[in-house]
């Protein structure tokens, strides 16, 4: 145990420097960086929490700049808000550097379980804090959350502006342990303040940060200490001053401070609950999944008092195995089906690596075989490195680096908002989605879901379930094979469709007829352009490094009064001359309702509809875009009819295949103020675009090859051809 004591030493040493700052108001501290602990903060722009000024996310860096009465004032960016102090979690304002000793993974969330990506071995990040086997860490800007025994500190960290030399409670490793009380004595117990006045300081030196002053009498808890300096701390907050000012509590000395006599032991129960003392009704601090190693310290009764990086609880004693005693013969019960058939299962995982090693026991010498990419698994317990797994009555242990236990709501086609925008992003950085990321999962997402579900080996749904979204953000998804393709002049597929497509939702080619899979002038033409505005060599060809750029989220799109390569060509389009297109409104075809009551009849809503679409003729077409300035032929439609309290998706495909409305099939049964669908793609769908009939075959709409707003005709023509079917969104 003796090396063991050594190295809990030195992580000991490491977490008081860096101790969380928990509590309420801040008793040393006049200012302090803090992070909204719940999932959102509602803030206000009084101290009387009356006038809601909006919300902040769960885990923002904030400055509270001041508290009273259980009100923080916070500084956020330029805003000065305020909110309840109770929901906030302070943190070192001076960040200590640190280094990952291993290859590990940083999460979105301090219960380890959430969103992560890889950090090797190597990395520097700057630590805020540690709370158990917890670290909250810093780069660039980017806060996340990763284990602690997987960092070291950067020797002679912690020293703050006007200081010399490092932070003595951050020794190197090879500093001297001496009795002279020179050296770190790493101690925790109770304190009194026997000066008068007692300065404290951010760190052990008088031209560091002053903090405060503590009142002779007052309480504290010591930590660490040197022949000059102690480490405190006091309602939460923790800070530097002088030892001479200090008289220790009789009999406070914490238990545990030696761990030579500690006692190893592994949590067998499914998990257990650690309380601040041995009483189900004191504080919780936190819970041990099944497989976590403790130092067991002391025993009492029905309780053992037990150590964790640093930190000392309480727990159930029959919650915990002498790790001795789980020889290889227990092991392999643990995984028996006798055994954890009767338990149940703590949740599921999936394997996010294309193969997975799967070993017999906890260790890489009991090979038991190999798991695919996308698989899902049932856990029933893990440690920092190990997961227990089983499927279909099998059990075994894998590494906790290929599987992701991450949680995501299920996105699938209709579904919209901020999650269905961040899952077409990730498609798009991989090269699966050739439009542009939007609120809204349409056929393109379908389509996008589906190829990575292919290249992943997996059942192609289309939905983005919750075994495709955890390999998507795991880190370790495939790229699109479409990233290292070349395509030029006289090709013809669906990878040039795809091409296309993705010219298309950049600009670059403005007609969707002119997705039709073949490599001809148009796509050379739009090739050219896009190639000119990424600074690549204008050949016409896409070769692999123009495909890369142009599925890159920063894919600079056509610039203003530059014409599109197909703007010019005589083929029917989307907005054709043939049509009849025109901005104008045909006078006895317009809108007189300008002005929307409460009362209305359909009609009379219906009237107003067109009213409203009629004021938007000659506004410019943007693809994605709903108003008020520019519209797509979807934002359009949703936007009128959100006038009159019709809520409409914005998808052609969504609104054309929504069944809650009646289908009309034939053009001569069509009614003012119905919506009209046209199948302008070949694709697998013929809802591709919309607009608002307004009679005597005439409709509006936002349409991509005129380039703006305009009235068309389908009695003939484009349009006539490519017309599919119609809705009714009000009876009249």
């Amino acid at each position: 145990m003796k090396n063991r004591s050594c190295k809990f030493k030195r992580i000991l040493a490491f977490t008081i420097a860096l101790a969380t700052l928990l509590g309420c108001a801040p008793a040393l501290a006049e200012s302090y960086s803090a992070i909204i602990a719940d999932a959102t903060l509602t803030v206000y722009a009084d101290a009387a929490l009356s006038k809601k000024a909006g919300e902040l996310d769960g885990y923002t860096l904030v400055t509270v700049n001041a508290e009273k009465n259980g009100v923080a004032q916070l500084k956020y960016g330029s805003y000065t808000v305020y909110a309840a102090a109770d929901a906030l979690r302070a943190v070192e304002d001076v960040a200590i550097p640190a280094i990952a000793n291993q290859d590990t993974r940083v999460f979105e969330a301090p219960d380890l379980n959430s969103r992560s990506a890889a950090m090797k071995a190597g990395t520097q990040v700057n630590v805020l804090y540690i709370s158990g086997n917890v670290a909250m860490i810093e780069k660039g800007g980017n806060l996340g959350y990763t284990n602690a025994g997987h960092l070291t500190p950067v020797s002679g960290s912690g020293s703050s502006e006007g200081e010399t030399g490092s932070d003595p409670f951050l020794p190197e490793e090879s500093a001297p342990e001496t009795s002279d009380g020179s050296s770190v004595t790493i101690e925790t117990f109770a304190a009194q303040v026997s000066a008068a006045t007692l300065p404290v300081y951010k760190s052990a030196s008088t031209s560091s940060k002053k903090l405060g002053a503590l009142s002779q009498g007052q309480s504290v808890t010591v930590y660490a200490y040197n022949s000059d300096w102690a480490y405190i701390g006091l309602s939460g907050k923790y800070g530097f001053c002088a030892r001479a000012g200090l008289t220790r509590s009789s009999g406070a000395t914490q238990p545990g401070a030696d761990l030579d006599s500690a006692i190893a032991a592994t949590v067998t129960a499914a998990s257990v609950t650690v309380y601040q003392s041995a009483s189900t009704s004191s504080k919780s601090l936190g819970t041990l999944r099944k497989g976590a190693e403790v130092n067991v310290v002391e025993t009492s009764q029905s309780w053992a008092y037990i150590e964790l990086n640093g930190k000392y609880g309480y727990c159930a004693l029959d919650a915990l195995t002498k790790t001795s005693d789980l020889n290889a013969e227990d092991k392999n019960d643990a995984v028996s089906g006798e055994v954890i058939g009767d338990k149940n299962p703590l949740g599921t995982a999936t394997v996010i690596q294309a193969t997975a090693p799967v070993y017999d026991s906890m260790s890489a010498s009991s090979p038991k075989g190999t798991l695919k990419l996308g698989e899902t698994v049932s856990f029933y317990g893990y440690d920092s490195k190990w997961v227990l797994i089983g499927k279909n009555g099998t059990f075994g242990f894998m590494p906790r680096q290929y599987l992701s236990a991450d949680s995501y709501a299920e996105l699938k086609e209709e579904d919209s908002g901020a999650a269905v925008k961040e899952l077409e992003a990730a498609l798009l950085a991989l090269g699966y989605l050739d439009g542009a990321p939007s609120v809204n999962y349409s056929s393109l997402t379908t389509a996008a879901v589906q190829r990575f579900q292919a290249a992943c080996s997996m059942t192609e749904s289309g939905v983005a379930d919750l075994a495709t979204l955890r390999v998507l953000y795991s880190g370790n998804a495939p790229y699109s094979p479409m990233l290292s393709l070349s395509l030029s002049s006289g090709a013809k597929n669906d990878n040039v469709s795809r091409l296309q497509t993705r010219l298309y939702a950049l600009g670059y080619l403005s007609r969707a007829s002119s997705i039709d899979g073949d490599y001809g002038a148009n796509t050379a033409a739009a090739v050219r352009l896009f190639q000119s505005a990424a600074g690549i060599t204008a050949t016409g060809t896409a070769d692999s490094a123009t495909i890369r750029a142009l599925y890159r989220a920063d894919a600079p799109t056509l610039a203003s009064g530059t014409d599109a390569a197909d703007a010019s060509s005589s083929s029917s389009s989307s907005g054709s001359g043939s049509s009849g297109n025109t901005t104008g409104m045909p006078s006895n075809l317009a809108s007189t309702t300008s002005e929307y009551k409460s009362g209305m009849s359909n009609a009379q809503k219906l009237e107003y509809v067109i009213y409203v679409a009629q004021q938007q003729l000659g506004k410019r077409y943007v693809f994605g875009s709903a108003g008020t300035a520019t519209f797509d032929c979807s934002g359009l439609t949703m936007y009128c009819f959100k006038q009159v309290g019709v809520s409409l998706r914005h998808s052609a495909y969504s609104e054309g295949y929504n069944d809650s409305y009646k289908k009309i099939s034939d053009k001569s049964s069509l009614r003012r103020g119905d919506l009209v669908f046209f199948n302008t793609v070949s694709d697998g769908d013929q809802c591709d675009h919309v607009g608002i009939y307004l009679g005597s075959y005439y409709f509006i709409h936002a349409s991509s090859g005129a380039g703006k707003v305009i009235v068309s005709n389908l009695s003939s023509g484009y349009y006539s051809r490519v017309f599919s079917w119609g809705r009714r969104i009000l009876e009249t």
